[in-house]
């Protein structure tokens, strides 16, 4: 059987992911900093070196990576403290490359597969969402790179960059003003928030060699028509 490892697996997308790849077939290594309940997940903050040198390697198989354990900050960045802005930088920049690293050999191994979850904010972002723009912008640079460094050793490295999706976090956005909800669905050309489930499946197809083999270094849009228009519309 596949396994794929599923970093930030607690909630939202990760969680979607992690239930779509065992409904298609996939054994699950579901990682996150806060405890699950999910069969065979491992309680790791993946900006923590030591415990990912320590874990990862250890896992008997991998077959695929996906680094979603993110954090978000909602602070002009005249605001933002050091240690706001280091925290993300280490949790969603850090972190997939810690955990690329560590997972390579068996990556590697298996002929795997890496997905990364970025974020419309890597393209196009809004005010007070800087530090965070600024980490996915750097995670779908690390995509590219990474394509193209692993393809010799038969790794496939592309990203999801999803806009807004129906997570805790998009729902504590909306606490911020009482039209954001109907503002987003208003000015997304296809008039609904996304569901976890859409990122899933596309994080599937990407895992799976037999169906995108021969993709690798793309950054693939889920934002139901976002980055597709222009602002000054």
């Amino acid at each position: 059987m596949r396994t794929a490892v599923v970093t930030g697996a607690a909630g939202g997308i990760g969680a979607a992911v992690c239930d779509h790849l065992e409904s298609v077939g996939w054994d699950v290594v579901a990682i996150d900093r806060l405890p699950s309940e999910r069969r065979g997940a491992l309680q790791i903050d993946v900006s923590d070196e030591a415990a990912i040198a320590r874990m990862l390697p250890a896992l008997p198989r991998a077959d695929g990576l996906v680094n979603n354990a993110a954090l978000q900050l909602y602070k002009p960045l005249s605001e933002t403290g050091t240690e706001e802005w280091d925290e993300l930088q280490r949790v969603n920049v850090r972190g997939p490359w810690l955990c690329t690293q560590a997972l390579l050999p068996q990556l590697a191994a298996n002929g795997g597969a890496v997905v990364n979850v970025a974020s419309v904010h890597a393209v196009a972002t809004s005010l007070a969402m800087g530090a965070y723009a600024t980490t996915k912008g750097g995670l779908v640079a690390f995509t590219r790179a990474a394509a193209l460094e692993l393809a010799e050793r038969g790794v496939r490295v592309n990203a999801v960059v999803p806009g807004g999706i129906d997570t805790p976090a998009l729902r504590a956005g909306f606490a911020r003003r009482s039209d954001a909800e109907a503002r987003l669905v208003a000015q997304t050309p296809l008039r609904r928030i996304g569901s976890p489930r859409d990122v899933a499946t596309l994080v599937a197809f990407l895992l799976d060699s037999s169906q995108s083999g021969f993709i690798t270094g793309a950054s693939i849009p889920v934002d139901g028509g976002v980055l597709a228009k222009l602002s000054s519309e």
